[in-house]
């Protein structure tokens, strides 16, 4: 039995000069530039050396998800099993340069973070893709592939599945691969800032069932305003499902946030038997390796306190579900 934790997190007012907004605006520009940089580098290094390549500051994926070029350069086949694959299309402006990116502070534009792979090899693997069906789905920050949103889109049955980010170049790749990959039903695509007005619009309705989120969580300046995005968005009995690594107290912080909005939360760090053995591997193996900044913890979400845990076991094979799509929660020990 999992406890649900609760915090309250005190909100402060300070008053800020003007010039001294300006200050921090240019340094904290120059601090994402320089992320961004070195993600652009290590993008290319991903696509060059395969699966096991590391940097200092991540891990490249953690080998859940195959990838292969595909018959044009720019395009890829993303596979997972023998069951599940997608088009997934990287390009970047030439030369890239700062304002590509930097109009929303989204280095996914250049990459797909582990918390993504993990988040969409999760929803393919695990129960939740089943419990899709017939239910309204919305992935925030989904950056350059939304690769957990498309894989919900492809195989959920959902009846609605709508993919966002903050950067415009972004959100024209992503119709792209929803066009190449002949996604049936209702699914979309547009451009979201989390801090813009919550109401319908033609192309977003005001409520999902089910919500995505993948190493979102590590932006201080935009912090309360996914908080409020995702609150604004979800049904009163609707999820989200959350993955990000906890990078210092950033993924606490953000809970604190989250718990002051009225939201309810369970954090797994044990979800999956692959992922799973895939951090011990890497722990024992690779010198760069760091949990607080590569692996990713799943949460859950809820606008209920209706939320138990319960595990059972049924075999000696380890493995969690995790059914987010009712008032209680339940995990599965299989």
């Amino acid at each position: 039995m999992f406890n649900l934790e609760k915090t309250k997190q005190a909100q402060t007012s300070s008053t800020i000069s003007k010039q001294s907004g300006e200050v921090q605006g240019r340094e904290a520009a120059r601090r994402r530039w320089g992320i961004l940089a070195k993600d652009v580098e290590v993008a290319h290094e991903v696509i060059n050396e395969g699966t096991e390549n590391v940097s200092v500051r991540r891990i490249s994926n953690f080998g859940l998800v195959d990838i292969s070029l595909g018959d044009e350069g720019n395009w890829f086949l993303y596979s997972v099993g023998d069951k599940y694959f997608a088009k997934i299309r990287h390009v970047w402006p030439q030369p890239l340069t700062p304002e590509d990116l930097m109009g929303f502070n989204n280095t996914g534009n250049v990459c797909v973070w582990p918390s993504e792979e993990v988040l969409a090899y999760y929803l393919l693997m695990s129960g939740v893709l089943r419990n899709l069906e017939g239910k309204s789905v919305l992935e925030l920050g989904g950056g350059m592939t939304c690769l957990a949103g498309v894989f919900a889109a492809k195989y959920g049955r959902a009846s609605r599945v709508h993919l966002t980010d903050g950067n415009p170049y972004c959100v024209e790749n992503v119709k792209s691969i929803i066009e190449e990959n002949e996604l049936i039903g209702e699914v979309t695509c547009s451009v979201l800032l989390w801090d813009e007005d919550t109401s319908a619009s033609e192309d977003e309705p005001c409520f999902y069932d089910i919500l995505l989120a993948a190493d979102c969580l590590f932006f201080d300046d935009a912090r309360m305003d996914l908080v409020q995005a995702m609150w604004c968005r979800m049904k009163e009995d609707g999820s989200a499902l959350v993955t990000a690594p906890r990078r210092g107290r950033t993924l606490d912080l953000f809970l604190e946030c989250a718990v002051t909005k009225g939201f309810a939360f369970d954090l797994l760090e044990y979800y999956d038997p692959r992922v799973w053995q895939r951090h011990l591997e890497l722990q024992a193996t690779c010198p760069h390796y760091s949990a607080d900044i590569h692996y990713p913890v799943l949460i859950a979400l809820t606008k209920t306190t209706k939320h138990n845990i319960t595990l059972v076991d049924d075999s000696s094979t380890v493995g969690i579900v995790l059914n987010i799509l009712h008032d209680d929660v339940s995990v599965t020990k299989k």
